[in-house]
């Protein structure tokens, strides 16, 4: 069976080695890659929960409003330092993050003009009053002081570029000093070489090159620092990832998520290592006292989300200032980040919730969220190792199953593998907030439904459209579209099947023929003989030929039938049933009344295309076919519409049958047992087989040559159940023994020298 679908097996194959190879990276397939992305938004947008405001996060906002009516941006430095006062000295505010930096002093023309005056006068009072007054001068000294012993995190970022190497400001102290183990163990991300003498396309680590920091004065006396560069968005743009650790100089810094997160919970970063497949250790993730967090080897993580933008509570800054704050409870104990959603400022981002202007610093509160639950989604490095696995499954399991089912059942199929991948993923994406690819496992799959679907549908039809060429005028289309499913098993050839054949002849057509025109003759036939083939099909039989008035049929072939000496039963005794309505018709019309006769016999026949170079038929030819026609012809004689034989009869058993002869028919030796059928064995009534039973008793006299028994018999059936033709021809028969007794060696057969 196998043989059969090899080539459909074979290309499943290979379409399962391309999506392996994918998988292993041995071959890029871009279309794949981007269905991926989609696939985790559409799992992110239909997985996330309702949003509920995280209290232990608030975002500063320095919105249109604050720079209404504080001024536009950038602030001086006494604003700022008056802003992180009121947070902590009347709001209680437990630490601050800027997603800002400010990389450059605070001076104003002013402060300028009186330094020089200082360093060019004598005036020794002036001085003294100058440097007295000269701290409250100083922004950068009055913002200064307003961080220092407090819980402050300053922002700085990172820059890749090739083109730009510039250091501005303090970096803080780095989260693992350089000579760390784990400094190796973190790789630095893949991107496009841009220099002048670089290949076209080559994917080179992308290097940290430059930072902007604060200012020493600022950055001295805040707790710490945090990067908030965000690099990590992918190849179409939109942001799933934000990097948690870089390297840089040969240490590890953390990001601002990262440090407010850590110093809120007065915690240190562990770094948790793993061992991968090939051998080598490397990080799997960080915990802050929490629990950990997963990192790929780029240090990067898939930021968790809470909600579409604006999921967070934003109070404005200038009500800060002016402590008009309406909910004073809000900032208190809490995690503060200053950032900005005026426009011209705001750090707009794409995201996967189909939003093209998520702020940026609601990215960082997302994180920090994350880190305080560590709740984040991960991509286990077994994870490559479990989608081969799937692919591989999938694949093999449904190249092997997909060409031996029908339509219907390769569609459900491929539905029902789908759905079961999905329902795996999203079990292990909303339980386990393990991502696995899902895209190419449904690429596979659907891929392979439609090669055998395109199978089915150019050479499966072509298919049938040969048998219909070839069996279509013989055979109902239903028994075409079952051999269509198998086409290699059904040819023209002829063979030798044990088989049903059915004659069928018009009663009395020469003098039917004569009493009507040639076009009413020839409508007669044609509504005669439509509902008599339709009974044929309707019961699996084969149209051999129509011959004038005569049909032939027979079952069994080209589709095999174990029951097809039923089936031609059934056949015969439906044909006759139809006969009623037929004449009711005709009768309108004035065309006479039609009676058919139907003759069957079953047997070992030839069936296959013969004929000569000039015309082919499929048929059947062989003696049993042959005796088909003789007791087809006997029905006139015995004055009964359907006789069958005693193979027949053997095979059809739930008919009851009446006997009517024993007959030696023109052109054999051997005789055969002739039987009329009455109906199905569960639908004969009683009176009917104590009659057939009545009529056989007789028969048996009769061949025991009791024929005066017989006769009295024969005459009392048709005394109480009225008068039938075989009666009268057995009491002939008896009174032509009486007359002159047989032979001897009498067998009781009747032969018929003529056809």
């Amino acid at each position: 069976m196998i043989k059969k679908y090899i080539g459909r097996i074979l290309v499943g194959f290979m379409l399962t080695a391309v999506f392996i190879a994918w998988e292993r990276n041995l071959i890029e397939l871009p279309l794949i890659d981007k269905l991926e992305l989609i696939a985790y938004d559409a799992r992110l947008a239909a997985t996330i929960p309702e949003p509920e405001i995280d209290p232990r996060v608030v975002i500063i906002d320095i919105d249109e409003r604050s720079l209404v009516e504080e001024g536009h941006w950038p602030w001086n430095r006494v604003k700022l330092a008056q802003l992180v006062d009121t947070l902590f000295d009347v709001y209680q505010l437990d630490i601050l993050g800027f997603d800002v930096v400010f990389a450059e002093r605070d001076s104003s023309e002013e402060m300028e003009l009186l330094e020089q005056l200082a360093e060019q006068t004598q005036d020794t009072g002036f001085l003294e009053r100058f440097q007295d007054y000269k701290p409250y001068l100083n922004p950068d000294a009055i913002f200064a002081q307003s961080l220092k012993d407090r819980q402050t995190i300053m922002g700085y970022y990172f820059d890749k570029s090739i083109t730009r190497s510039t250091r501005t400001g303090k970096l803080t102290e780095p989260a693992f000093e350089q000579g760390s183990p784990y400094y190796n163990m973190l790789t630095l991300q893949l991107t496009e070489n841009r220099a002048e003498d670089a290949k076209e396309g080559e994917m080179v680590e992308a290097e940290v090159t430059s930072y902007t920091a604060n200012v020493d004065e600022l950055q001295e006396n805040a707790l710490g620092a945090g990067f908030y560069s965000i690099p990590s968005q992918d190849k179409d743009g939109i942001l799933r990832r934000i990097q948690l650790l870089e390297k840089f100089d040969g240490a590890i810094y953390e990001s601002l998520s990262v440090a407010l997160a850590r110093n809120y919970l007065l915690s240190e970063t562990e770094l948790i290592t793993a061992v991968d497949e090939s051998g080598q250790e490397v990080i799997e993730g960080l915990d802050i006292g929490t629990g950990t967090v997963p990192l790929d080897s780029e240090g990067t993580t898939f930021i968790p989300y809470k909600g579409r933008a604006y999921s967070f509570r934003y109070i404005s800054a200038t009500d800060i200032l002016n402590q008009t704050v309406k909910n004073p409870e809000d900032l208190q104990y809490v995690i503060g980040i200053v950032g900005t959603t005026a426009a011209g400022l705001i750090d707009l981002r794409n995201t996967p919730l189909q939003q093209n202007n998520y702020p940026g610093v609601e990215v960082h509160a997302a994180t920090v969220t994350g880190l305080l639950d560590a709740n984040f989604r991960s991509r286990p490095y077994y994870a490559a190792s479990a989608e081969f696995l799937l692919i591989l499954l999938a694949g093999i399991l449904l190249s092997l199953l997909l060409p031996a089912l029908g339509a219907t059942s390769q569609t459900l199929t491929w539905l029902g593998s789908s759905a079961a991948l999905v329902a795996g993923n999203l079990y292990f994406w909303s339980s386990e907030n393990t991502i696995l690819a899902i895209a190419p496992l449904l690429l596979l799959t659907t891929g392979l439904y439609m090669i055998n679907m395109a199978y089915g549908y150019f050479f499966e039809s072509r298919n049938k459209a040969k048998l219909s060429g070839l069996f279509g005028q013989y055979i109902p289309p239903e028994l075409v579209d079952e051999m269509a499913k198998d086409p290699e098993t059904y040819d023209l050839e002829a063979k030798r099947e044990q088989l049903t054949v059915l004659f069928s002849d018009v009663r009395g057509f020469t003098n039917i023929s004569e009493g009507l025109d040639p076009k009413s003759l020839s409508t007669l036939m044609n509504e005669l003989l439509s509902p008599m083939t339709r009974i044929v099909h309707d019961n699996g039989g084969t149209i051999d030929k129509y011959m004038g008035d005569a049909m032939m049929a027979f079952w069994g072939a080209p589709v095999a039938n174990e029951n097809h000496a039923s089936a031609a039963v059934q056949s015969g005794m439906a044909m006759l049933k139809e006969l009623e309505p037929l004449n009711e018709r005709f009768a309108e019309k004035g065309w006479p009344d039609v009676k058919i006769g139907i003759g069957l016999n079953t047997g070992n026949m030839n069936v296959g295309n013969m004929g000569s170079e000039f015309r082919m038929a499929y048929t059947v030819l062989g003696d049993s076919v042959n005796l088909g026609a003789r007791v087809e012809g006997l029905t006139k004689e015995y004055g009964v519409l359907f006789i069958v034989t005693e193979f027949t009869a053997a095979e059809a058993t739930e008919y009851e049958y009446r006997i009517l002869d024993k007959v030696r028919v023109k052109g054999k030796d051997e005789p055969v047992t002739i039987l009329e059928p009455i109906g199905l064995s569960d639908e004969v009534s009683a009176e009917e087989i104590a009659e057939r039973d009545k009529y056989h008793e007789a028969l048996e006299l009769y061949k025991n040559k009791k024929f005066d028994e017989a006769i009295q018999v024969l005459k009392g059936l048709d005394r109480e159940y009225g008068e039938r033709f075989v009666h009268q021809l057995y009491i002939k028969r008896c009174e032509h023994f009486i007359a002159e007794p047989p032979e001897q060696n009498w067998d009781g057969v009747y032969t018929f020298t003529t056809k």
